[in-house]
C-alpha cells in the first residue's frame, strides 16, 4: 500500500526532516553484485497550505447514520474498523458503532491481556491455567467435573484478571448497546461466565446496556445475566431450557427496571404464576412476546390487554386447543351490549323485591360457543402482532381483535385446512381492511423440518396444493404481501388479478418464489402473462417474487399496447422458474419491465431440487435483458408525440320541458274501532316471620405500647450582621468658670441654666470626694465582669439605687453634654406622627431599652436612671470623641418590627436587630473601656467632588469618556479609602452614568464589575450602582436591543453573586432574566427541544433563589416571587409530562420531579398573608395552581378544599352567577369525587348545610343523593346528572366518570352494610346494578362473610 500526500500541515521540525528523501539501500543480494547505491527517484508531495474542514464530523448525527450505513454493506465492519484505525477524527464515532450492537462476550473477551488468555485469537476458550505449589489442591474454575479429596499436591488453578487487566474491558464495554449471548452456540467456555461474576470490579460489567438477550438452558448460566442488567436496559430476550428455582427472582430483578419497554420470555416449560403480577407495575411496555405454557391464561390476557402501550405482541399458539385460545380472552371486557346489568341481570329495581335467575354465565357461554364479542377497547394501540400456530387458532385469536394492525406476521402449520384458511382471510379483511399495511405468512418450524426430512431422505417430491387468495377483500392501504409455505405453493391466474383488484398499492409481493417445481410432475401454473395484471393495475409495484413458466405467448396482444408496461418494477426473483425461449423471455420482460435492475434466480449447482437447464437459460436471460430494455426505452422515445386532444363537436339544440300536471283525488275514511280491556289487580298477602340473629364478639382492644428512640442532633450556624455604626460630628460650645458655691446650688436643685459654668472644685476633689473616688473605682474594678456580661442582655432587670454611685454619678454627669433616660413602654410604641427623636438617638425596641438623648442645654441625670447610665458607661475613655454603642437582642419568635431610628441590618435567616446609641464622654478621669472600635469617616470629600463632576461631564461630552473616568476613579480611590460613603456613592454613580450617556455599555459593563471589586469598597455605594444600573434594564432593552440587554444582566448577576446586602436586586434581575428564557419557549418559531430546554433554564434560574430567606425583600414581592417559580414549574411538568413515550429512555418517568417542587413552593407560601383583601390576585394565583397540582394527584379532596378557599374570597363569593357559582359547582364535583373519609364526610355535610347550595338546583340534588341514607341506581344517576356532568370540563374525560360511579357503588355498599347482617352475592349484584364479577371486585369479604349458626 503506498503512502498518498499528507493533507496536513508540518508543525515541528523533526515531521520536515522525517520528509526529506533519503537513499534506499539495496538488498544483500543486490549488494554482491554492485557497489553503487540507488537513489529512489520519488519523492513525497508535501501540502502546506492546504486545510481540511471535515463538515462531515461537526454533526454527530450524519456522521454515525454515514458509519451505519458503510457497516450495513458488504464487509462494512472491516471498512469500518480500518477507518477507526486510520483516521483519529473518526476514531470515536466508529468505535461506537462496532461496538454499539455485539451478537457475542467473544470481542468483550479478547480485551483482556493475552498473558491471561489461554488462547489469544480465541478467548472464548478461556483464562490460563498455573499451578499451585503449596498447599492442597483447589477445584477448577474451567473445569465441571467435582474435586477430588484436598491432599497437599500440585494443583491448577485458573488464574483470574486482576485489576489492572479490567481496565480496557470497561473502556470498551461503556460503548455496548445491545448484546447476545446463545449458550447452545457454543463459542463461550461455560466457566467463564463464573469467572467474570466472582471478579468483576463494578457491579454492572456494561453500564450503558440498553438491549440483552439471554439464551440459555441451564439455571446456573441463567443466573449470571443479573451482573448485564444494569439500569438503562430497556429490552430483554430471555429463553430459557429448564425452570429454575431462582426464576422468580430474576424476572423480579428484570420487572424493577421501569423503563423497560421490551420483553421476550420463550420457557420451555409453564410460566411463573405469578408473571402478571411481576410486570405488572411495567407499564410503559411496548413490546411483549411469550412462547411458553401457559401463555394463553386468561390472567395473561387481562395484563397484555391492559398495558397502555403495547404496541408489538408476539405469542405461540401451537398445541393448544381453540377453547385454550378463547380462555385468553376470557377476563377482557368485551363490546358494548355483551355484559351489562340490563343484559345478564334481572329488571328489579327495589331494594326489597324478590331474586331473580342470573343468566350472565348462560350468556358468556353462548357467546363463547358462537365466537362471537370481539374485545373492544383490548390492545388499543397494537399495530405489530405475531402468532404461531395452526390456522384454526390464529382465526379464534384474531376474530377478538379490533386493534388498528398495520403489520401481522402469521407463522402457520402448513398445509391449512380449507375452511379455516377461509376464516384467517376473512377475518383479516373485516377487521383490519383498513389499517393493514403488512401481511406475511410464513411456515412453522415443524412444517419446516418435515420438508427438510423429504428432501434429505430421497422420499420422493413435497406434495404440492393450491393456496387461494381469493377469500381475502379489499386491502387499500396493503404495501408488503409475502408468502412463504413448504406445501402451499400453487397459485393460479385468478389469484394474481384479485391481488392486483384488492390492492392496489401493493410495493412488494413475494408468493413463495423458493419452491420447487419438479420436472416429472406439472409445470407451474403461472407465466409471464399472469403477471400482466399486476404491471398495469399497480403502479407502485417494484418488488415481485413467484415461480413461473416462461413458455411461449400464446398471442402477441400484450405487444400491443404500453398501457401493461410498469415502471416501478425493478426487482424480480424467479427462483426454480421454468423457461424455454430465453430470448423471447427476454423480449417480454423488456416490454413488460423496461426498468428492471435486479432479476435473480437459482443457479447453485448443488442445491437440491436445481434444474441446470432452467439455470443456464435464466442466466442468458439476464445477459440478453440490459441489452433489450436499452433498445426498447429508446425506441420509445423515437415514438412521434401522442396526438393533441381535438374535443367533439357541439350544435345547440332547443327541447320542450313543459311540466304535464294533473290533478286527482283521493277519498281516505279512516277505520275506527272501540276496544276495551278489564284489567283486575291481583292482590297477595304474604307475610313473613323474621327473627334477627344476634352474635356477640369479643375483642382484645389492649393497646399496644411501643418506644422510638430518636436521635436529635441539634445544627448549629454562624451568621454575620453587617453592624456599621453611624457616626456623627458635633460641636461644643466653651463654658466659663464659675464658683463652686453657684454650681453646687445649681446641682442640688437640679436645674442647670443654658450658661451655668461648673465651679472649679468640681475638677479639684477635695479629700473625702477622693476617698470616695477611691471606694467608686474599687467598686468597678470587681463588678467589671458582671457589667460586660450585662451589658449584653436586652432586657436586664434595674439594678437598686446605689447612693454612693449614685452621688459620684451625678456629679460626672453633670459635666457631660447629654442625657441618659429609661425608656418607658410607652414611649417606646410612640405613634409615627408624635416629635421625632433626637437624630444621634436610637431607639431600642425591645423589652427596658436604654436611650441617649444629645441635649446640650441639659446636662441633668438624675439617680433613677444612674444603673442604667452605668451600663452604658462601661468602656474605654476616649477623649473628645464620640463612641458608639451598640445593643445587639435576639427577636422573639413573635417578632417586632422597626421603629423609630432602629438600623436593621439582616441577613439570611438572621434573628439579630442591632440598635446603634451615640455617646458622648464626659471628660472625668475614671477609666472606661469601648467594646468595638468601628471604621469612621476620616475625611470629607464633598468639596472635592463637587469640583470634580462638572469638569468630568464636560470631558464626556466632548468624546473623552475614558480620561473622565480616569479622573473618577483617581478621587474615588481617595473617598474609599477615608470611608466617605456620600462622596464614593455620588462617584461610582457619576461613573457609571457617564458609561450611559455614551451609550458605551461595554465600558458600563467593566465599570460596575471593576468598582465593584475594588478593594475595601462600600457596600452603600456597590448597593447604589447597582440600583442605579437596575433601573436603565429597560431602556436599554427598547433601544439597544436584547444582546447589550443581556451583557448587562450578567454582569449584574456577577456583581451580586454571593453578597448578601445584594440578595433582592439579583432576585429582581433573574426574574427578568427568566421571563426572557420563558419568551423564548413560547415563540411560534420554537421546536419542542428547544422549548423545553428553555423553560428547563428559567424554571432552574428562579428555583435557585431562595427568596423566602431574604429579610430585605417585601412580603408580597417574596409571594409573587415563590408564585413565579411554582408557575414556570408547572409549565415545565406538563411539558415533560406530555412527552411520556415519545423519546424513549430520556423522558421516562415525565415531570414528576417538577410536580414536587410544586408542592415544597406552595408550602412556602403563608396562606395568613393572603387572606388581605388587598393580597386577592395573590390568593387566586396560589389556589389555582394548588388545584393543578391536586388533579395531577387524583386528590380530588384537596381540590375541593382548594376552590372552597377561593370561594371564601369576597370577590368571588359576591359575583353569585360568575366565578362564585363556578367554584362552588367545582366544590360539589371534587368532594363527591373524593373517596370517603371522615374529613370528605365532613365537608360534604357541611357544603349541604351551606345555604348557597339550594341555589344551584342539580348540584344540590347530587349532595343531597349522596348525604341521604338510600340506595342510589346507577342507571338512574347517569340518566339524570349524565347529560349535564359529562359536558362540563371535570367529567368530560372517562376516569373521573368512572370514579363517580366507584363512588356511587361504594355509598350503596355502606347503605347496604345498614340493612343487611348476611346477603347473597346475586342479591347484592341487583342491588348495585353490577355483574356478578364487578360486585365480587368490589366487596369487602370482611363485611359480608358467612356467620356461624349460633
Amino acid at each position: 500500500m503506498s503512502n498518498g500526500p499528507s493533507l496536513s500541515r508540518r508543525s515541528s521540525l523533526a515531521d520536515y526532516i522525517s520528509a526529506i528523501p533519503r537513499p534506499r539501500l539495496a538488498s544483500l543480494r543486490s549488494r554482491k553484485s554492485t557497489a553503487s547505491l540507488r537513489v529512489d527517484p520519488y519523492t513525497p508531495y508535501a501540502v502546506y497550505q492546504q486545510k481540511m474542514f471535515p463538515a462531515i464530523l461537526r454533526d454527530a448525527d450524519v456522521t454515525q447514520k454515514l458509519l451505519e450505513a458503510i457497516l450495513e454493506t458488504p464487509g462494512g465492519r472491516r471498512s469500518v474498523s480500518r477507518l477507526a484505525r486510520t483516521c483519529k477524527a473518526f476514531k470515536e464515532p466508529a468505535l461506537n458503532v462496532l461496538w454499539r450492537d455485539l451478537d457475542s462476550l467473544t470481542p468483550l473477551l479478547g480485551l483482556f491481556p493475552s498473558t491471561i488468555l489461554r488462547r489469544a485469537r480465541r478467548p472464548g476458550l478461556g483464562l490460563v491455567r498455573f499451578l499451585s505449589l503449596s498447599g492442597p489442591e483447589v477445584p477448577l474454575l474451567t473445569s465441571s467435573a467435582p474435586s477430588p479429596s484436598l491432599v497437599p499436591t500440585h494443583g491448577a488453578q485458573t488464574k483470574p484478571p486482576e485489576k489492572q487487566d479490567w481496565v480496557r474491558f470497561l473502556a470498551y464495554a461503556e460503548r455496548v448497546r445491545s448484546i447476545a449471548y446463545v449458550e447452545s452456540s457454543g463459542n463461550i467456555h461455560p466457566t467463564i461466565l463464573p469467572l467474570l461474576d466472582e471478579h468483576k470490579p463494578v457491579q454492572h460489567l456494561l453500564p450503558n446496556l440498553t438491549s440483552l438477550t439471554w439464551k440459555v438452558e441451564s439455571a446456573a448460566s441463567l443466573e449470571r445475566c443479573r451482573m448485564f442488567l444494569g439500569p438503562k436496559v430497556e429490552a430483554v430476550v430471555l429463553e430459557v431450557g429448564t425452570r429454575s428455582a431462582k426464576m422468580n427472582d430474576l424476572l423480579e430483578e428484570i420487572a424493577s427496571h421501569k423503563g423497560l419497554t421490551a420483553f421476550s420470555f420463550t420457557l420451555h416449560t409453564n410460566l411463573p404464576d405469578d408473571l402478571t403480577e411481576t410486570f405488572h407495575d411495567n407499564v410503559a411496555l411496548e413490546k411483549v412476546a411469550l412462547t411458553a405454557p401457559g401463555a394463553l391464561a386468561a390472567k395473561v390476557g387481562k395484563w397484555a390487554s391492559a398495558l397502555p402501550q403495547l404496541k408489538t405482541f408476539a405469542v405461540d399458539l401451537s398445541a393448544r386447543t381453540t377453547t385454550a385460545v378463547e380462555g385468553f380472552f376470557e377476563e377482557i371486557s368485551t363490546g358494548s351490549g355483551y355484559s351489562t346489568p340490563s343484559s345478564v341481570g334481572g329488571t328489579d329495581s327495589g331494594v326489597f323485591s324478590s331474586d331473580e335467575f342470573d343468566f350472565s354465565e348462560a350468556r358468556k357461554a353462548a357467546v363463547r360457543l358462537t365466537r362471537e364479542g370481539p374485545r373492544r377497547g383490548a390492545f388499543a394501540k397494537l399495530n405489530n402482532l405475531t402468532l404461531t400456530g395452526d390456522a384454526a387458532n390464529l382465526a379464534t385469536f384474531l376474530r377478538h381483535l379490533t386493534s388498528p394492525l398495520t403489520q401481522l406476521d402469521l407463522i402457520m402449520e402448513d398445509p391449512p385446512a380449507a375452511v379455516d384458511w377461509h376464516d384467517v382471510c376473512t377475518i383479516i379483511s373485516d377487521h383490519f381492511s383498513d389499517t393493514l399495511q403488512s401481511l406475511r405468512i410464513n411456515a412453522t418450524s415443524g412444517s419446516r423440518f418435515g420438508e427438510l426430512v423429504r428432501a434429505t431422505s430421497r422420499g420422493g417430491d413435497t406434495p404440492m396444493r393450491e393456496l387461494p387468495l381469493t377469500y381475502l377483500s379489499f386491502l387499500p392501504r396493503l404495501w408488503r404481501l409475502e408468502i412463504d409455505l413448504p406445501e402451499s405453493v400453487i397459485f393460479q391466474d385468478r389469484d394474481i388479478v384479485h391481488i392486483s383488484r384488492i390492492c392496489p398499492n401493493i410495493e412488494v409481493l413475494r408468493l413463495c418464489p423458493f419452491a420447487r417445481f419438479p420436472l416429472s410432475g406439472p409445470p407451474p401454473p403461472l407465466t409471464l402473462e399472469s403477471i400482466v395484471p399486476l404491471t398495469r393495475d399497480c403502479r407502485r409495484l417494484h418488488t415481485l417474487g413467484l415461480v413461473v413458466n416462461a413458455a411461449e405467448l400464446q398471442s402477441d396482444d400484450v405487444y400491443s399496447t404500453r398501457v401493461v408496461c410498469s415502471r416501478s418494477l425493478l426487482r424480480l426473483h424467479v427462483g426454480h422458474s421454468w423457461v424455454k425461449n430465453p430470448l423471447q423471455t427476454a423480449v417480454l420482460l423488456s416490454h413488460l419491465t423496461p426498468h428492471l435492475e435486479t432479476l435473480k434466480y437459482f443457479n447453485e449447482k448443488n442445491r437440491a431440487g436445481i434444474v441446470e437447464a432452467n439455470a443456464v437459460s435464466w442466466q442468458r436471460v439476464a445477459e440478453l435483458l440490459p441489452h433489450l430494455q436499452h433498445i426498447r426505452l429508446s425506441e420509445r422515445k423515437l415514438q412521434p408525440p401522442p396526438a393533441p386532444y381535438v374535443p367533439p363537436p357541439k350544435a345547440d339544440k332547443s327541447v320542450d320541458a313543459t311540466v304535464t300536471t294533473a290533478d286527482a283525488a283521493v277519498s281516505a275514511h279512516p277505520e275506527v274501532a272501540e276496544f276495551a280491556v278489564q284489567a283486575e289487580p291481583e292482590l297477595v298477602d304474604f307475610g313473613v316471620q323474621m327473627a334477627p340473629e344476634t352474635a356477640e364478639v369479643s375483642i382484645d382492644a389492649t393497646p399496644i405500647y411501643m418506644e422510638v428512640e430518636i436521635m436529635a442532633a441539634p445544627e448549629m450556624c454562624e451568621q454575620s450582621v453587617d453592624a456599621v455604626p453611624q457616626t456623627e460630628e458635633k460641636g461644643t460650645e466653651p463654658m466659663a468658670l464659675a464658683d463652686s458655691d453657684s454650681g453646687s446650688e445649681a446641682s442640688d436643685e437640679g436645674d442647670h441654666p443654658v450658661n451655668a459654668v461648673p465651679s472649679i472644685s468640681m475638677f479639684i476633689p477635695s479629700a473625702a470626694t477622693g476617698i470616695a473616688n477611691i471606694t467608686y473605682r474599687v467598686v468597678r474594678f470587681y463588678t467589671a465582669p458582671f457589667r460586660f456580661v450585662f451589658s449584653f442582655m436586652p432586657t436586664m432587670p434595674t439594678m437598686p439605687t446605689m447612693p454612693l454611685l449614685s452621688r459620684f454619678s451625678t456629679v460626672h454627669a453633670s459635666s457631660s453634654n447629654y442625657e441618659l433616660k429609661y425608656a418607658p413602654e410607652q414611649e417606646k410604641h410612640a405613634p409615627a406622627d408624635s416629635e421625632p427623636a433626637a437624630p444621634a438617638a436610637a431607639a431600642h425596641t425591645n423589652g427596658s431599652a436604654i436611650v441617649a438623648d444629645i441635649n446640650p442645654r441639659e446636662r441633668r441625670c438624675t439617680s433613677s436612671n444612674l444603673n442604667e447610665s452605668i451600663r452604658f458607661r462601661f468602656g474605654a475613655s476616649v477623649p473628645d470623641r464620640a463612641l458608639e454603642y451598640h445593643v445587639t437582642e435576639s427577636v422573639a419568635a413573635a417578632g417586632y418590627g422597626r421603629r423609630g431610628n432602629e438600623s436593621l441590618n439582616a441577613t439570611r435567616q438572621s434573628t439579630v436587630r442591632t440598635a446603634t446609641s451615640t455617646w458622648h464622654p464626659s471628660p472625668s478621669s475614671h477609666t472606661t473601656y469601648n467594646m468595638a472600635d468601628p471604621k469612621k469617616q476620616e475625611k470629607d470629600f464633598t468639596k472635592e467632588v463637587d469640583a470634580l463632576l462638572p469638569e468630568v461631564q464636560s470631558l464626556a461630552t466632548s468624546g473623552k469618556l475614558q480620561e473622565a473616568l480616569d479622573k473618577i476613579y483617581v478621587l474615588e480611590k481617595q473617598t474609599r479609602n477615608a470611608s466617605d460613603l456620600k462622596s464614593t456613592t455620588r462617584l461610582v454613580k457619576e461613573a457609571s452614568d457617564l458609561c450611559y450617556k455614551g451609550r458605551n455599555f461595554k465600558l458600563l459593563n467593566n465599570s460596575i464589575n471593576t468598582l465593584s471589586k475594588k478593594h475595601g469598597q462600600l457596600k452603600a455605594a456597590i448597593q447604589a450602582m447597582v440600583e442605579q444600573a437596575y433601573d436603565w434594564l429597560e431602556d436599554i432593552r427598547k433601544t439597544e436591543g436584547t444582546e447589550t440587554w443581556l451583557e448587562l444582566i450578567e454582569t449584574l448577576r456577577t456583581v451580586t453573586e454571593g453578597k448578601i446586602f445584594l440578595e433582592t436586586p439579583r432576585a429582581r434581575v433573574t426574574l427578568l432574566l427568566a421571563h426572557y428564557h420563558e419568551s423564548l419557549a413560547t415563540a411560534p418559531t420554537a421546536t419542542h427541544a428547544a422549548r423545553k430546554e428553555s423553560l428547563q433554564l428559567a424554571s432552574d434560574l428562579l428555583n435557585d433563589l431562595q427568596v423566602e430567606t431574604y429579610s430585605s425583600m417585601d412580603r408580597r414581592e417574596k409571594t409573587e416571587f415563590i408564585l413565579e417559580q411554582m408557575r414556570l414549574l408547572i409549565a415545565l411538568a406538563r411539558l415533560k409530562d406530555s412527552d411520556i413515550g415519545k423519546e424513549g429512555k430520556d423522558s421516562i418517568g415525565g415531570g414528576e420531579a417538577e410536580w414536587v417542587k410544586v408542592r415544597v413552593g406552595g408550602r412556602k407560601v403563608n396562606e395568613e398573608f393572603l387572606k388581605d383583601k388587598a393580597n386577592e390576585g395573590l390568593k387566586l394565583k396560589y389556589y389555582d395552581m394548588m388545584i393543578q397540582y391536586a388533579l395531577h394527584q387524583s386528590s380530588y379532596l384537596d381540590a375541593a378544599k382548594y376552590y372552597h378557599k377561593v370561594w371564601e374570597t369576597p370577590t368571588i363569593k359576591e359575583d353569585v352567577n360568575g366565578r362564585g357559582k363556578e367554584a362552588l359547582e367545582h366544590i360539589v364535583y371534587y368532594v363527591v369525587l373524593a373517596p370517603h373519609d371522615n374529613e370528605q364526610s365532613d365537608m360534604l355535610h357541611r357544603l349541604f348545610a351551606d345555604p348557597a347550595l339550594p341555589k344551584l338546583e342539580l348540584h344540590y340534588a347530587l349532595v343531597k343523593c349522596f348525604t341521604t341514607p338510600e340506595l342510589m341506581r346507577w342507571p338512574g344517576i347517569e340518566a339524570i346528572y349524565g347529560p349535564h356532568l359529562r359536558k362540563t370540563q371535570v367529567f368530560s374525560s372517562d376516569k373521573p366518570w368512572e370514579d363517580l360511579h366507584t363512588r356511587v357503588i361504594e355509598h350503596n355498599i355502606r347503605i347496604v352494610a345498614q340493612y343487611y347482617t348476611r346477603i347473597t352475592l346475586a342479591r347484592l349484584t341487583s342491588l348495585l346494578d353490577l355483574t356478578q364479577q364487578q360486585t365480587e371486585e368490589n366487596r369487602p369479604a370482611s363485611r359480608y362473610r358467612e356467620l356461624p349458626e349460633q
